[in-house]
């Protein structure tokens, strides 16, 4: 293993974004993100109540970066430099890659999460092709279903599990190919 400081950044841009590696300099502009409730509107349980919750989020991100060689990036306004959110594909327990992003409230609507979930793709392939991209979502949180789906990930998956949820919200799973039993029954216990 190769330690992160060794290696060189991982910098992507888009059209209007720039996505580098997690870093601990990035803690409190995440936080923001991450403790504003706004973010949180489709499971409140999520919201992180104390800096603690995102200095673990992008240790344990960190981490995943080093250890198989891709994990989230800190999504950036490519012009102003201006921290958005983060967002990318971190490895599971369950062998498979994990596409997620949360974006500030400022960003929403302008096809941000769309660009990340396509740079993530594309880059969880080249780095581990034969690796399925996944994705898991709730029912009430449709615009981050077709993000999945304009990424090029189908549903294989939707119900209930023993995780909490809202009233009358089930969990769904994406994925990019088919997935192998012991793949399908992880995400769907993990959903």
């Amino acid at each position: 293993m190769v330690h992160q400081l060794l290696t060189a950044p991982q910098e992507i841009r888009t059209d209007r974004l720039l996505l580098t590696p997690v870093t601990p300099t990035d803690i409190d502009a995440l936080h923001v993100v991450y403790a504003d409730a706004r973010t949180w509107t489709h499971l409140p349980s999520g919201r992180h109540a104390s800096r603690a919750q995102t200095v673990d989020l992008v240790q344990r991100k960190i981490g995943g970066r080093v250890r198989h060689g891709l994990g989230s990036w800190t999504i950036r306004d490519l012009q102003s430099g201006v921290v958005l959110g983060v967002g990318g594909v971190d490895m599971t327990a369950g062998g498979v890659w994990n596409l997620g992003y949360r974006l500030a409230p400022s960003a929403w609507g302008h096809g941000h999460a769309t660009a990340v979930a396509r740079a993530a793709t594309t880059a969880a392939h080249d780095t581990a092709p034969g690796v399925p991209v996944t994705g898991r979502v709730l029912t009430n949180n449709p615009a981050s279903a077709r993000v999945l789906a304009n990424a090029g990930l189908a549903l294989v998956w939707q119900g209930t599990t023993a995780a909490p949820t809202p009233d009358d919200v089930e969990r769904q799973v994406w994925a990019d190919r088919v997935l192998t039993d012991q793949q399908h029954a992880w995400l769907v216990a993990n959903a």
